[in-house]
């Protein structure tokens, strides 16, 4: 094994240990807070995470990148650069709760004001640990900073279920976020070495502001891509409908990203320590984005295929509408799981200004889509999602694959053979569902019977048509070390 794929490996096997028990955790405490909380606080959530996902993006100004990349890293410039971070994280802070009353105002939602006021707290709160946590992956320590994740996610959803238990409402689901905020960061400063000082140059923020700043721009297209969807749901059809939507994203869409977060967080590291061998370049990202496609078009093909039992078993049966999302969502995240890698060859490469270009792009797009797809409700939103995604695409994989020094024919190749898995899965699952159906068995036991037997064909599909994909995901998870 070639030392790169070692550490690749290596850094994936934690983050896929922490990212598998995120969802688990994930699923068993939106099961939990979808019994206490109801539609309307889901979406009131919804479109207050809207606006404060921006914390997201601004933790680290597209900084945090730019520390892993630099191949020089002097103390001042790390000083420089939590100090930028902070002052921004605060300016944003101030600017939400001054806005907070006419968003909420535009979306004719009264309570979402308040939800505003108590969130712009996690801006500053995230970007406080952003350079320890660029630090501890700089030097592949994702073993410390997984058990941070994994930590920080299930004591923020604790205390929402206990506050929701309690009859707080979506202010739960406020608390939830101030209290993963707050335990990350903490955990970040305590486990890197490394204390700010006064310390300041400008100089050292020049050097990186047009990477990080090109970055920076990219993410906030992004998240317009990834959060107007929401905001056209509630401004047209209101809260209560974006409920299902959201939920449906949670449910599909959070756990593929975290997928594909494991193939890109372990790759980043790792690939700018090669950044002028385009051949290892290629090669190693093609292999991550396969075995991303190889997990996400098995996951996709059973969920379409089982929709309505396992919104049933994992919901609740008021929540219907989630499981006609599905079938037009689960697609869309396919794609978007395979295509959240291709931002580290921009990274590594230092070309993060044709990622900005490709993102704008994108952007009109997916709200042209979405625009039209509103005339026909949340499933025409859906829909318009669905066909956005499979027109931008092809450009955004094409242009990577030749940064990368890949050939086009070769990407394109692997990722048809993870779709014909995919649509295999999906097939196999059908027929198996549509087979104990007349048997009228307890939604959970159809989930479980029909989704063995897709999973197991999936094994034996990649076995049998796939086996060098079947050796990567064995050397990557279990003989890395």
């Amino acid at each position: 094994m070639t030392g790169t794929a070692a550490s690749v490996g290596k850094n994936a096997r934690w983050l896929a240990g922490a990212q598998a028990a995120k969802i688990v955790i994930q699923l068993v405490g939106l099961g939990i807070l979808s019994r206490l909380l109801g539609p309307s606080d889901f979406g009131v959530m919804a479109l207050a995470i809207v606006v404060t996902s921006l914390a997201g993006l601004l933790r680290d100004m597209g900084t945090g990148p730019a520390i892993i990349r630099a191949r020089e890293l002097s103390a001042t410039m790390v000083n420089s650069i939590f100090w930028v971070n902070m002052a921004m994280a605060t300016a944003v802070a101030l600017l939400v709760v001054v806005l907070a009353v006419p968003i909420a105002s535009l979306f004719d939602t009264a309570p979402l004001a308040h939800l505003l006021y108590a969130l712009s707290l996690t801006f500053p709160v995230i970007s406080f640990g952003a350079a320890h946590q660029a630090l501890l992956e700089r030097e592949s320590r994702f073993h410390i900073t997984t058990r941070a994740d994994v930590l920080s996610y299930t004591g923020g959803l604790c205390a929402a279920i206990v506050a929701a238990r309690f009859g707080m409402g979506a202010k739960s689901l406020v608390l939830q976020a101030i209290v993963q905020a707050t335990l990350s960061s903490l955990q970040m400063f305590m486990a890197s070495p490394w204390r700010p000082s006064l310390s300041w140059d400008a100089s050292e923020i020049r050097r990186i502001f047009s990477f990080s700043s090109n970055l920076t721009l990219s993410n906030l297209v992004l998240y317009l891509i990834r959060n107007t969807d929401s905001m056209i749901v509630g401004k047209t059809l209101g809260a209560v409908a974006l409920g299902p939507y959201s939920l449906a994203f949670r449910i599909m869409l959070s756990p593929l990203q975290n997928v594909s977060l494991i193939a890109s967080k372990a790759l980043y590291p790792v690939l700018s320590t090669h950044q002028a061998d385009p051949e290892r370049l290629g090669a190693t990202w093609l292999e991550s984005t396969s075995f991303v496609a190889l997990i996400t078009a098995t996951l996709m093909g059973g969920l379409i295929a089982l929709c309505e039992p396992f919104v049933t078993v994992a919901l609740g049966q008021r929540w219907g509408e989630v499981a006609r999302l599905l079938p037009w969502l689960a697609p869309v995240g396919f794609v978007q799981s395979v295509l959240s890698t291709a931002p580290v060859i921009f990274m590594v490469k230092g070309r993060t200004d044709v990622l900005l270009k490709l993102n704008i792009g994108m952007a009109g797009l997916h709200i042209a889509c979405w625009l039209i797809g509103a005339r026909w409700g949340v499933s025409g939103v859906a829909a318009g999602y669905l066909v956005a995604t499979i027109v931008s695409a092809p450009l955004y994989l094409v242009t990577t694959a030749r940064l990368a020094g890949l050939p086009v024919a070769r990407l394109l190749r692997a990722l048809g053979i993870q779709s014909g898995l995919g649509i295999s899965v999906f097939t196999v699952t059908f027929a198996a569902r549509s087979a104990l159906e007349p048997f009228a068995l307890p939604p959970l036991a159809l989930l479980l019977v029909a989704g063995l037997c897709g999973g197991l064909y999936g094994v034996w599909h990649v076995g049998r048509f796939s086996p060098d994909h079947m050796f990567a995901l064995r050397r990557t998870f279990h003989l890395a070390s």
